[in-house]
């Protein structure tokens, strides 16, 4: 599996143990994997010039590296199959749309203009468009911890669901969670 990380990853020989052991479920390792074979495409449903913001607002607000954490690709691709999930604002239309008009409200120089500017024109946005804005939010946020090798950076290994859990409360470790964490280098 080590192909399918970048060799700049630190975590890819720890994932890549944790991974292939006894710890995940088949559909869970599938899934993981899968993740991790994500890679930048061309715009399906945005035009270029969306995707291109679309990427680009999707850094400042969950900084990432676009080539490794393709989140944009990924709600591109989910908006071009028709994907939802399941609900939205009644006061909202369809995520692409609202995306859109997110986008659209954005100065045309977004792009070009400094951190600053560009931070100035997201809070704007978050200001006249608060629910489009926080939906983007979620959904950026969720596609960036979504991979295994962002879960491991932040010590969470719940992916690792084989055994099942049983001491499930509060700072509490599971046996299968300390193994789990020991294989991917992370001993608490």
């Amino acid at each position: 599996m080590s192909d399918q990380t970048s060799s700049s990853d630190p975590f890819s020989p720890a994932l890549d143990r944790l991974l292939s052991s006894s710890q995940l479920t088949g559909p869970t390792r599938q899934a993981l994997q899968s993740r991790l074979h994500q890679r930048p495409t061309a715009p399906q449903y945005f035009s270029v010039a969306e995707f291109a913001l679309l990427e680009q607002v999707g850094v400042g607000l969950v900084p990432h590296d676009p080539k490794a954490f393709p989140l944009a690709a990924r709600i591109d691709a989910r908006l071009q199959r028709g994907d939802s999930d399941g609900w939205r604002y009644d006061r909202l239309p369809p995520d692409g749309q609202a995306y859109r008009q997110l986008l659209a409200s954005l100065p045309a120089d977004f792009q070009t203009t400094d951190d600053a500017g560009r931070h100035a024109a997201l809070t704007q946005a978050q200001h006249d468009h608060p629910q489009i804005f926080e939906e983007l939010l979620a959904e950026l946020t969720e596609g960036f911890y979504s991979d295994p090798r962002n879960q491991l950076n932040i010590g969470y290994v719940g992916f690792a669901d084989a055994q099942g859990w049983t001491a499930t409360g509060l700072d509490q470790l599971d046996p299968h969670e300390l193994e789990a964490l020991t294989l991917a280098g992370k001993r608490p």
